[in-house]
């Protein structure tokens, strides 16, 4: 870049900068820029030698930009930036497309003509990820260090970020608060509310035939408090409402063919409108838009109740902080996991390196617990190695290694620099309690300040729970099939691979080798053996995903098929030994129990002669030990059934 252009382009960041400094890339001694921002400079000095990036909001932590910063390592970031632009000119909103650098990325910036508030933009972006896969919301989700390179700018691998258009719509900044609006309603009528994928069912959870979630047990009427609010009129946020109408009628043991019956009333106004242009008129939903709304937040609710059962009333009035804060602290573990690719890559290593750096195992329990605390919106998460495992794939004893991992102390004598800390002791029968360390729960900068987070407004609830849950489900999801994790399938390269491939864009192979760890020749023989069985496909300069609904012949084409749902029914039977040998244990140590006893034929019971409880007795040796493997065979064979527990009896 020359001399002049690169004065013109400091002008023009001085005229736009919100702040009164701007960060600039680190440089090795060798010259090699790095992309990282660690050192700011002042907008009054002269031009930094490396390239610079401008903060999008203020000291006020308001947005005066916002630019939507597309990354081809993550997708198609030009046909993604195309899309976006293409929906801006729909809503008439001024925008300007700029070619971030030599590696293809995209920036689509938006000047707004007053500032913005975090949250909305948060908001938006997290919806905007949805549909467009190669954006990163990082920028517009850290108000206190977000920040792109503005027009003009050096990239550090060469030439700069070129306007493809006037520069007006940054320098003129024209766009109303109204158009954050217009562009939200239009993410989420277009597609942005996905379902959140139900995994591993939690305690006390059933699926119905259409594979709806529900809380078991015979169906009660509803509270009072909550038919009050079912056919009373809605509050300011609606979607409050509908949360906490639904999560009554979970707790009621309601399932979804119940909901669909009361659809009608004015509590699912969520459901049917959203919020319109002025942002207090309603719009109606399309068709599918309202099958999404319900769904999703039919799914969070049964596992909300699951997780917490509610006292009958289905108000939570500290719902919102609590969730606001998990899921602070679930955005800041993944910022950091997603920042070090390298430490989830040494599957291959040694088992001390495995230990002491991580794999993608560990990568996958830690993704499954940020997933548990998203769902319960609470920090703290009950988690066994078995329900792990059915979650992520992995067996037993590797999800176990990867728990140690996780709570191994990074700083000797410092649990809290681990990535997960355990809660208390075990109390069976429930399994070990973790949460995230408290540095992922507290922000640097605000050390010095209280602990406790600020309350999040009333009227406002959490979007980013269904983003989350969504992310992380489907993160997940490739790990969990027959064809990459049974023995003999095409294994967990090839099943690391295949997650990381975008369904909707290409990516190249040292794309895949900065996201998964791996080398370009295992990628490479993991690739044609996906491309073997349709799972994946060349195109262009890249590879792309290819036929999901492939998955299930690829695992009967290797002989595979059902080898997880045999392990899951195996430790379901186990843990079923488990709970029945617990439920042995209490009655033992019951102090003045009711024993059976012998009595006459003519005798009359006048009250109970043995309170044992829901349980068969225990099986028992010759020497009158417990024999755990008769006790597994018995829970095989369905003894801890309903009917045969009666027949038991």
């Amino acid at each position: 870049m020359s001399q002049p252009d690169l004065a013109s382009a400091w002008v023009l960041t001085r005229a736009l900068s919100p702040r009164e400094h701007v960060r600039a890339a680190a440089q090795l001694a060798s010259g090699e820029v790095l992309n990282e921002y660690d050192h700011q400079c002042s907008v009054n000095e002269l031009p930094p030698h490396t390239p610079w990036a401008m903060y999008l909001a203020g000291e006020d932590r308001r947005y005066a930009y916002l630019c939507f910063d597309f990354d081809s390592s993550r997708g198609n970031a030009p046909y993604d930036a195309g899309r976006l632009s293409h929906w801006l000119d729909e809503l008439n909103i001024a925008h300007l497309i700029c070619a971030s650098g030599p590696t293809g990325g995209r920036h689509v910036w938006i000047g707004m003509a007053e500032s913005v508030d975090a949250a909305l933009v948060r908001d938006l972006a997290l919806l905007a990820t949805q549909l467009l896969p190669s954006l990163d919301p990082t920028p517009l989700t850290n108000p206190a260090t977000g920040c792109v390179r503005p027009p003009g700018a050096p990239h550090r691998l060469g030439g700069v970020s070129v306007a493809q258009g006037p520069l007006t719509a940054l320098t003129s900044c024209t766009v109303a608060l109204d158009a954050i609006t217009d562009l939200t309603a239009f993410l989420v009528d277009a597609g942005a509310e996905l379902p959140s994928p139900t995994m591993g069912l939690l305690r006390g959870m059933a699926v119905d035939d259409d594979g709806h979630p529900y809380i078991a047990g015979p169906r009660r009427p509803l509270t009072p408090r909550v038919d009050a609010m079912l056919n009373g009129a809605p509050g300011e946020d609606t979607s409050y409402t509908l949360a906490a109408v639904l999560a009554g009628c979970a707790h009621s043991r309601w399932r979804y063919a119940d909901v669909l019956a009361v659809v009608d009333a004015p509590a699912f106004e969520h459901v049917r409108t959203l919020h319109g242009r002025n942002g207090r008129d309603r719009i109606p939903r399309t068709e599918r838009g309202r099958i999404r709304a319900l769904d999703a937040a039919w799914n969070n609710a049964v596992r909300y109740v699951a997780a917490h059962p509610l006292n009958g009333t289905g108000d939570d009035t500290n719902y919102l902080a609590r969730a606001n804060t998990a899921l602070t602290a679930v955005e800041r573990a993944q910022e950091r996991a997603d920042a070090m690719p390298g430490l989830w890559g040494a599957d291959r290593a040694s088992s001390a390196a495995r230990r002491s750096t991580g794999t993608h195992s560990t990568r996958a329990v830690l993704d499954a617990l940020c997933l548990y605390i998203a769902q319960s919106a609470q920090l703290v998460v009950e988690a066994d190695v078995r329900r792990l495992s059915a979650d992520t794939g992995y067996g037993r004893t590797t999800v176990h290694t990867a728990l140690q991992a996780l709570t191994q102390p990074l700083v000797d004598g410092d649990p809290e620099s681990a990535w997960i800390v355990r809660v208390g002791d075990v109390d069976a029968p429930h399994g070990q309690r973790y949460r995230l360390s408290e540095r992922f729960s507290t922000d640097p900068e605000d050390r010095s300040r209280t602990q406790v987070p600020a309350r999040p407004s009333p009227t406002r609830s959490p979007l980013n729970v269904g983003y989350w849950t969504t992310r992380l489900t489907a993160e997940l999801r490739p790990l969990t099939h027959d064809t990459f994790a049974a023995p003999r399938s095409l294994g967990r390269t090839a099943g690391l691979v295949f997650k990381h491939l975008p369904e909707a864009a290409s990516t190249t192979i040292e794309d895949l080798v900065h996201r998964t760890g791996l080398d370009a020749a295992r990628i490479r023989v993991a690739l044609h053996r996906l491309r073997f069985h349709r799972l994946a496909r060349r195109g262009g300069a890249g590879w792309r995903r290819g036929d999901t609904t492939a998955l299930d012949a690829a695992a009967d084409a290797l002989d595979v098929a059902g080898y997880l749902e045999a392990r899951r029914a195996r430790y379901g039977v186990e843990r079923g030994r488990w709970e029945w040998w617990n439920a042995e244990l209490t009655w033992m140590r019951k102090p003045n129990k009711k024993r059976r006893g012998r009595r006459a034929p003519s005798g009359v019971a006048l009250f109970a002669q043995n309170d044992r409880p829901d349980y068969s007795r225990y099986p028992r040796g010759p020497d009158g030990r417990a024999d755990h493997r008769e006790a597994l065979r018995l829970v095989d064979a369905g003894i801890l059934s309903p009917a045969t527990a009666l027949a038991a009896a």
